[in-house]
C-alpha cells in the first residue's frame, strides 16, 4: 500500500500528466526527462551484465569466452551476484569478467527495491535482488557506458557469434531492446498485472517479458530519475516498457528474442534451426555447454550455406517444386544459421530486399506460402522499432 503523502504524490503526478489547452505533453515530471539530449544513443563503450544469485562454473566459463570476443567491438561483461555471502575474490575468473556484490542495505537506501515483487507477503524475499542491485549499479554508480544488456542467469546464448550480432544491429539505434511490446491503451485490468501500473503512471501501459533486456544510456537515466521520484522500482516487466513508450523513446523486439519464455521447455533441436535466438528458461547450465559443442561440431560437418538468390528465385520457380513446404523450412533453417554472418548494414539492405520480392511475387501470383515465407524474413532479418 503507498501511504497518503505518496498517494497524493502519485495523484498530482497523474493529475499534471493529463493533457491542457496550453500543454499537450502534461507531466512537469516527464518533461524534466526529456530535458536531457537523447538523440545520441550510440553504443561506443557498452556492457553486459548476468543477473545470478550464484554464478555457476558454466556461467563463468561462458561469460569468459562472451568477455573475450567483446574485446574486438567494445561490450565489458560483469555478473551481478545476490548472494552477499558468496565469496567473489575466491572466483577464478578471467580478468575481463567483473562480479559485482552491493549489500542490500545500500540498495534500499537508493530506492532501488521490489523491481521483480508482484506484491504480497509471499514476495518479501524479492523485494532487492540482483535486478535491483544491477540497476542501481549502472543507472547511478557506474554511468561509463552508453548501452546496458541486463540477462538472467537462466537465458541460454547459444554463441559468442549471436550476442555479438545482435548487439550491433540494434544497440546503436534502440533505447529499449524487450522481448515482446504489449500495449494496454485504456488502462484495463485484463487478465495481466495491468493493476499494479495503476497509481504510477496514467494510460498508455505496456509490458514484456523482461528476462533479457537493453537499455540506451537515456533510458537508464530516465529510471534512475523516475526511482527516486517514486521511491521505489516498480514491477519490471511494465516499468520498462511503459516508461519508453511514455518518454516517445525506441523501442525494438527483435525475432532473437522472440523464444524468451515464461515457463516453456526446449530441446536441442529447437535451438539448432535458431542459433542465434536467445533461450529462456533453461536452467540445466551443464546441458547449455554441451549443446554449444553439439552446434559447434555440426557446424564443421555440415554445410548450412544460405544465398540470396536462392530467395530471389521463389518468384520464379514456385511452379515447379514439389514439395515447397518442405522446401521452405530448410531454406527458413539455413537462413536462420547463417544470419549472423551478415554485417548489419547487409540485414538492413535485405529486408528492404525481402519485402520487394514479397511485393513481386504477389503481383505474380505466386503461392501464398512463399508470399508468407517473405514476409517472414522480413522481421527476422532486421525487426524495425515498435509503434504505440
Amino acid at each position: 500500500m503507498l501511504t497518503n503523502a505518496r498517494s497524493r504524490n502519485v495523484k498530482s503526478y497523474m493529475k499534471a500528466l493529463e493533457p491542457t489547452v496550453d500543454d499537450s505533453t502534461g507531466d512537469q515530471f516527464m518533461k524534466n526527462l526529456l530535458k536531457h539530449d537523447r538523440t545520441n544513443v550510440e553504443a561506443l563503450n557498452s556492457a553486459l551484465c548476468y543477473l545470478s544469485y550464484r554464478p555457476a562454473p558454466e556461467l563463468l566459463e561462458f561469460a569468459q569466452e562472451l568477455a573475450q570476443d567483446a574485446l574486438h567491438y567494445g561490450v565489458e561483461i560483469f555478473i551481478m551476484v545476490d548472494d552477499n555471502n558468496f565469496n567473489i575474490s575466491a572466483v577464478n575468473v578471467s580478468p575481463n569478467v567483473r562480479l559485482l556484490q552491493i549489500p542490500r542495505e545500500e540498495s534500499s537506501r537508493h530506492n532501488y527495491q521490489k523491481a521483480i515483487s508482484s506484491g504480497g507477503i509471499a514476495c518479501t524475499w524479492l523485494y532487492i535482488t540482483s535486478w535491483d542491485k544491477a540497476l542501481f549499479y549502472f543507472c547511478a554508480l557506474n554511468r561509463n557506458y552508453s548501452f546496458v544488456w541486463f540477462l538472467e542467469e537462466d537465458v541460454f546464448i547459444p554463441n559468442v557469434q549471436a550476442f555479438r550480432s545482435l548487439h550491433e544491429l540494434y544497440a546503436n539505434t534502440s533505447d529499449l531492446i524487450v522481448p515482446r511490446h504489449g500495449l494496454n491503451l485504456d488502462g484495463s485490468d485484463g487478465l495481466w498485472r495491468w493493476a499494479m501500473a495503476s497509481g504510477k503512471f496514467i494510460p498508455p501501459w505496456a509490458c514484456s517479458m523482461a528476462n533479457a533486456v537493453g537499455f540506451s544510456r537515456r533510458m537508464l537515466i530516465a529510471m534512475d530519475q523516475f526511482v527516486q521520484w517514486f521511491g521505489e522500482v516498480p514491477f519490471h516487466e511494465f516499468f520498462f516498457n511503459t516508461l519508453a513508450v511514455q518518454l516517445n523513446f525506441t523501442i525494438v523486439t527483435p525475432t532473437e528474442l522472440s523464444t524468451i519464455e515464461y515457463a516453456k521447455v526446449f530441446y536441442y533441436e529447437d535451438v539448432r534451426k535458431q542459433p542465434n535466438n536467445m533461450w529462456h528458461p533453461i536452467k540445466d547450465f551443464p546441458k547449455g555447454k554441451l549443446w554449444r559443442k553439439s552446434l559447434i561440431n555440426e557446424t564443421l560437418n555440415h554445410n548450412h550455406t544460405f544465398t540470396l538468390t536462392e530467395v530471389e528465385m521463389l518468384c520464379h520457380e514456385s511452379q515447379n517444386m514439389r514439395n515447397i513446404e518442405q522446401h521452405l523450412e530448410d531454406l527458413f533453417i539455413r537462413f536462420e544459421i547463417n544470419k549472423s554472418n551478415l554485417s548489419s548494414n547487409v540485414r538492413r539492405l535485405w529486408r528492404q530486399r525481402f519485402s520487394d520480392l514479397a511485393e513481386e511475387c504477389q503481383k505474380r501470383n505466386v503461392s501464398q506460402e512463399i508470399v508468407s515465407f517473405l514476409i517472414k524474413l522480413v522481421d527476422h532479418i532486421y525487426k524495425l522499432p515498435e509503434r504505440m
